[in-house]
């Protein structure tokens, strides 16, 4: 088994750990709920936090299973030794073919997260998120001062304790699809595409459906200090990709006790937006300067 595949396998593993303790923490959870015979909230929220129930849980899963099975597949394809690339097709329509494809994808999943809440649920996620809660001015301070803390707890100092802890292990293992993506750009528009994935599409809908949905569901039925944990692996399994692992669990986690801390998730999806863009500028920079 060469490297590539190990890492796919414990992308896989961690993927099904967080689900066990998923379930297993809503048992427990709601065992002491019982017992206690009480509404247990750790932060005492009377607000919006309140109206998920357990049947959110279980409707979450549905949009977070369109990015859960993908590690599932790659650790299959890769286990059977299928899915080299195709030296006779163009990077070109490679790239912009994925890229169309990722663009449908995250529509997709916005789309059923969205419908989820305001058509199956009749709520309204203006409300539900706290979209109005804060004026702009605040939130634009706020997601870059978080945005630029979280990449360097982040992207610094857990992302290369962890790439050199891993490649110790493995051996130097490939980038996050995303990135290859922007590293393959040779026109604008492969380019700006790949900029629209990451600094929009992707800020939104997986805020909406880790923070927003997933998160808020699990908490009420959890505690936040377990559902930040939980969420933030399988928000960082999502991306497929195991250097990115640590470094995106400690993202999800500080993006949850922003989203706690002001209740307001156009806040996270600033820090997203914020945070990939810094990214992707210091990912064209000369490699000189951006060290």
């Amino acid at each position: 088994m060469d490297d590539e595949t190990a890492a796919k396998y414990v992308l896989l593993d961690f993927e099904l750990i967080a689900l066990i303790a998923l379930a297993m923490g809503v048992l427990v959870y709601a065992v002491a709920k019982r017992l206690r015979r009480d509404s247990y909230d750790a932060l005492g929220a009377v607000d919006a936090m309140r109206d998920y129930d357990g049947f959110d849980l279980v409707l979450v899963l549905f949009p977070a299973m369109l990015f859960l099975v993908n590690p599932i597949l790659e650790a299959i394809v890769a286990g059977k030794g299928v899915g080299a690339r195709d030296d006779s097709v163009q990077p070109m329509e490679i790239g912009i073919f994925v890229i169309l494809v990722t663009l449908g994808f995250y529509f997709i999943a916005g789309v059923l997260t969205y419908g989820l809440i305001e058509w199956v649920r009749n709520r309204r996620i203006s409300d539900l998120f706290g979209l109005r809660r804060l004026r702009l001015w605040s939130i634009v301070l706020i997601s870059l001062f978080g945005g630029i803390v979280s990449l360097f707890i982040c992207g610094w100092l857990v992302g290369n304790f962890a790439s050199d802890y891993l490649e110790s292990l493995f051996g130097k293992l490939e980038v996050q699809e995303p990135v290859k993506m922007l590293l393959d750009s040779n026109s604008t528009v492969h380019f700006v595409l790949s900029v629209v994935i990451a600094c929009v599409a992707a800020p939104l809908v997986e805020e909406f459906l880790f923070r927003g949905y997933f998160y808020g569901a699990l908490r009420h039925l959890t505690h936040p200090v377990f559902a930040a944990v939980v969420v933030g692996v399988l928000f960082a399994v999502a991306h497929r990709n195991l250097p990115a692992l640590l470094p995106l669990w400690a993202f999800s986690v500080l993006l949850c006790l922003a989203y706690e801390l002001t209740r307001c998730l156009w806040v996270p999806v600033g820090m997203h937006v914020v945070f990939n863009a810094a990214n992707i500028v210091l990912m064209m920079m000369p490699e000189s300067e951006a060290s």
